[in-house]
């Protein structure tokens, strides 16, 4: 072969491996959900990351990815009843340079929930880099306008573990003083360290993906059919919904266990755990969660637990979904119950008083 059809080939080569090498550039940063594996002290924690909703913010959270920046930091603000903050400490408290702050995303529709990501930062609303949190309870209040006028920017989610993150949560902390000098609280005792953080394609999590496109698919379900989405949020949790049987006022009625003894009437006071979610599946309240019963007038509450409650025996377990005029109707309940909402619950009677 000559010199000049090897010279040829070399270049064509080279060209083909340039060009795969922008299409799968630019196939990943059209991609509307980037997937992330963080590989922690306590476990692998799965993240998709919402470019739609936060372009800037995942972009810059996937620079510092690729640049190995995370590898070997530590999670060094840790609140059981809050958030896991990491990304910006290095073990010993050390911490590490990052590139120049972002503009918040902030108002962007994605809500500090339990299991969401957002972006850490000071009192000035654009000055997150590298830091970030987990957030391990709802934390509405977060994704409203703070003394700043901004709220924390949500950009993606936990899709595996919890567990995990959990794991982080539980580590008993301290406060301590980093190399720079100042004094840090809320430091677990044993650091818990990132060890790697990478990227990740859907196919290698096929079963985590599946899992929330069916959620998704709920969530516009509910947009357009709430009655019908909150049958189907019963149905996954085990609920045998064959059996509802619908009152003329609209209330739909799903006795689980019978219960004993004498039913309880809407004039009556009761104890009870419940727990409600939106037909979209976030939970808004929870007693079982919160492991402390309620007692309350069936007098004193919305419509659909004055009627749906009535009827039940200690003991008993019932599934209620109440329409938007048994619930909070058009004014809702912000910031965890919009207007015109219907609603979800599960409600065990302990005992009528």
């Amino acid at each position: 072969m000559s010199t000049t059809r090897i010279l040829t080939a070399i270049v064509v080569l080279a060209c083909l491996g340039l060009c795969a090498g922008l299409s799968a550039a630019q196939d990943d940063s059209g991609a509307s959900k980037v997937y992330v594996k963080m590989t922690t002290t306590q476990g692998d924690i799965i993240l998709q990351l919402d470019r739609d909703k936060a372009p800037i913010t995942v972009d810059n959270f996937l620079q510092y990815v690729d640049d190995g920046f995370y590898d070997g930091t530590i999670f060094h603000r840790v609140i059981s009843t809050f958030m896991i903050q990491g990304g910006g400490f290095e073990p010993g408290l050390t911490k590490k340079e990052t590139r120049a702050p972002i503009k918040n995303e902030w108002d962007n529709g994605l809500i500090n929930l339990r299991g969401t990501i957002a972006m850490a930062r000071t009192n000035i609303p654009d000055s997150a880099t590298s830091q970030f949190f987990i957030n391990v309870v709802d934390n509405q209040r977060l994704s409203a306008p703070q003394r700043d006028g901004t709220g924390y920017c949500v950009f993606g989610k936990v899709l595996g573990s919890m567990d995990a993150v959990d794991g982080i949560r539980r580590q008993p902390v301290t406060n301590q003083v980093g190399t720079d000098g100042n004094n840090y609280q809320n430091v677990p005792v044993e650091e818990q360290i990132i060890q790697s953080v990478e990227r990740i394609d859907a196919s290698e999590i096929s079963d985590l993906v599946a899992a929330e496109t069916k959620r998704e698919e709920m969530l516009e379900m509910a947009q357009t059919d709430a009655k019908g989405a909150a049958m189907k949020l019963l149905e996954t949790k085990g609920v045998a919904t064959s059996d509802a049987r619908e009152t003329d006022s609209g209330l739909v009625i799903i006795d689980a266990e019978a219960g004993d003894g004498s039913e309880a009437q809407q004039t009556d006071t009761v104890t009870v755990h419940y727990s409600g979610w939106l037909p979209n599946g976030t939970m808004f309240d929870s007693s079982h969660r919160r492991s402390s019963p309620a007692t309350f007038s069936l007098q004193g509450v919305i419509k659909g637990w004055t009627e749906g409650v009535s009827g039940m025996k200690p003991g008993g377990k019932r599934y209620l979904i109440i329409p938007p005029d048994l619930g909070y109707g058009d004014r809702g309940s912000p910031p965890l119950i919009p207007p015109g909402s219907y609603l979800v619950f599960e409600v065990d009677l302990l005992s009528i008083n």
